[in-house]
This record gives C-alpha cells, structure tokens and sequence, in this order.
C-alpha cells in the first residue's frame, strides 16, 4: 500500500505541476472518455430493457418498423405492444440517442468546475488577497503556491513584486528617517554656534559704546564672531547636499592642541556672557599637533553642552586631555543626572523624559555617529559623587583612522 500511495501522490504532484494549457487538455479528455464510459454503459442498459420487453412479448424483430418519428414500432400476432410498454420503448430508445450530448455537456461542466477549484481558485485567491493587502499597504506577508505551472510562476513573480515594494518602502522610510535626523541634527548643531555669536554681540552692545574695548580685544572678538559664522556657512553648506548624517564628510588636518583649547574656551567665554549657566574650561592635553577634523570636534562639543546647559542646575565644565593617540572631550553638568531609563536608552534618537519636550538623544546620537566617524565613540554616566551625569567622547588623533 505504501508502494501504491507513493505512486499516486507522485501521479497527484505531476499532475498539480503540469501546465495550465496541457492540464485543461487533460481534463477534457478524461471528461470526455468519462462521456464515452457513460453513454456506453447506458446505451447497454437500454438496450438490455427494450430486449427484456421483446422476449417477454415473444416479438418477432423483423416485423418491426419505422414510423414517421422515428421509432421502432413492435406489432404481435394479437396485436401490438401495450400503450405502456411502447412508451417505455421510446423512452429508452431516447435516452439510447441523447446520452452520448448530455453526458459530453455534464462532465465538461463538472471537471472544468473541478479544474477551477484544483488549479486556479487557490492562486486566485492568494493573489486576490495580496492585491487587497498591498492596496492597504500592508506588505508584511508572502505570496506562496507550491506548483510549477503558470499559477506558481505568477505567484513567484508576485512575490518577487511584493519584496521590491516592501524594500522600496523600507528605503523609502529610511530616507524619511534620515531626513528626520539630518534636519534635527541641523536644528541641534546651530544652538551653542548661535548662542556664542549673541553673547558676543551682547558683549558689544554693553561695552563699546562706553568705550571701554581695547582695540586688540574688539579685534579678537570680531575675529571669533567671524570664525563662528564662517563655521555657521561651512555648516549649512554641507546640510544642504547631505542625505543623512552618516554622510557628514570627515576632513581631518594637522592642528596645534593650543589652537583647539583657544577656540574652546572662546567659545566658553561667549557663553557665559549669556549668563544661562556658568561654564569652566580645564585643559590637560599635552602640548602637541593633533590630526583631527576642527569642525566635526566642535559639533559634537555644541552637542554635549547644549545637553549640559539644559539639564545643569548651575555649572557645567569640559574638560580636554590626551592620552596617547585619543583625545577625550567630557563635559559634566551638576543636574540630576541620568535615570536608570535614560542609562539604557540615552542615546536613542528621539529618547526623551520628563517634562522636557526636546530629545536629549539626538545630541548623544549624533555626537556618538560623528565620533565613531574620528575612531572614537561616546559614554556617558553619572557623577561619582552622585551628582550631575558626565558624557565622554574619544578621538583618534593619529594619521591612521
């Protein structure tokens, strides 16, 4: 027997895989020898009957006639076949005649019926259905029918169609994502640049008029004004052409240690002129060239301090040192710190808590994106002491990153 059913399912599956057009001639043809079969057994069937009444009347076959009908009239020696008896002749010589066309008509109706429900109402279906979830945008499912025929290589090349959509959207939601990202990196980074220029410019406006600005301290705050908008334009120029973040171009070069602690605490000194919290500078980086990229350091600092400003109570401090071919950059702040929620999530993009409506996790985020692009990253924590949480972010300063 398992012998047997293996064949069959065999027989079953070369079936199943057979294509549409050699199937539907298949199916025709055992409709048709079924007709054959059938009219043949009943044609056997009549006859056997109209015998039957031919024996039993003792008829003789060739007195026997045809009336202007068409049927075969019997007459007897005392007369001919009772009323009931010649109608049951006709009857059967009818069927005889009509069998073989109504038989044809019912099996092609019934195995074209069956043709439908085995080879084309499933794909059917399936495809009906994924059309209707695609329509709902709904692209998370398959579209699978085990045959080889037309039907299965349809279904196939749809869902061929419904994996091209599926990785078109999700394309299409990433390039929303980082669009997302990259305008909320341009919102974040413009903050601390923006609040240096007007604590310069506040500075101005109280001291030059009373003409108590040296003119060597006017010269070098115009100048940090000026490097502080020409930063601004490098900035939005590179935004401007930017997809993502990720494609913030990296442009490392030779810089002094000394030159990157001025242009620190310039910038702390302009904070602290908007008198928002007071900010300290301490630098332990030894006194050596660095290869670093001067813009891609100041964003992630803008990024860290502008966290600090909004959660510190009152101070905030960076701190810069070296140590070996890393530079580390940590700035602390004497807030709350971090909860153990934000410990584990922090540096999620769009992280947030509390009643702060703005998103901490973008500044993490992008300054730990825009380290790992120096060969560094970003941590974070608390304070040791219990106050304040501390962020630390690492550069490679060596040639080779």
């Amino acid at each position: 027997m398992d012998w047997v059913d293996e064949k069959m399912e065999t027989f079953r599956i070369w079936i199943r895989n057979l294509p549409i057009k050699k199937a539907l001639i298949a199916y025709l043809c055992i409709a048709a020898v079924a007709a054959l079969l059938l009219s043949f057994a009943t044609t056997q069937v009549c006859e056997r009957w109209m015998d039957i009444l031919v024996e039993r009347n003792a008829l003789d076959t060739d007195s026997m006639y045809a009336s202007d009908g068409g049927h075969y009239v019997y007459y007897h020696e005392k007369g001919k076949l009772s009323a009931w008896e010649q109608t049951g002749m006709i009857f059967l010589q009818e069927i005889s005649k009509w069998c073989p066309f109504v038989y044809t008509v019912i099996t092609m109706l019934v195995f074209a019926s069956f043709f439908y429900r085995k080879r084309l109402k499933k794909p059917f279906a399936i495809l009906e259905g994924a059309v209707d979830r695609i329509g709902r945008k709904d692209l998370d499912f398959t579209v699978s029918y085990a045959s080889e025929d037309e039907m299965g290589r349809l279904c196939a090349s749809f869902e061929e169609m419904r994996k091209s959509l599926e990785e078109n959207q999700k394309e299409m939601w990433k390039l929303v994502e980082d669009q997302k990202q990259l305008n909320a990196a341009f919102a974040h980074d413009l903050r601390t640049p923006l609040t240096v220029i007007r604590g310069y410019s506040d500075f101005l406006v109280r001291y030059l008029p009373k003409g108590t600005i040296s003119q060597e301290k006017l010269k070098d705050t115009l100048g940090l004004l000026a490097e502080q908008c020409g930063r601004l334009e490098r900035f939005s120029g590179t935004m401007k052409s930017l997809r993502s973040v990720e494609e913030i171009p990296f442009h490392p070069v030779r810089k002094k240690s000394s030159e990157i602690a001025a242009r620190i605490l310039g910038m702390v000194d302009a904070l602290n002129m908007a008198k928002e919290v007071r900010i300290c500078y301490r630098n332990q980086m030894k006194d050596q060239k660095l290869y670093l990229d001067e813009d891609l350091f100041l964003e992630v600092l803008d990024n860290l301090l502008s966290n600090a400003k909004r959660y510190a109570e009152s101070h905030v401090e960076i701190l810069t040192e070296t140590e070996g071919d890393i530079l580390y950059l940590f700035v602390s702040d004497d807030g709350l710190g971090f909860s153990e929620d934000a410990l584990l999530n922090a540096s999620h993009l769009y992280f947030s808590e509390g009643t702060k409506e703005e998103h901490f996790g973008i500044g993490l985020n992008l300054s730990a994106i825009l380290c790992r692009k120096h060969g560094g990253d970003v941590s974070y924590t608390n304070c040791i002491s219990g106050n304040g949480a501390v962020v630390s972010a690492s550069f490679r300063i060596r040639k080779e990153i």
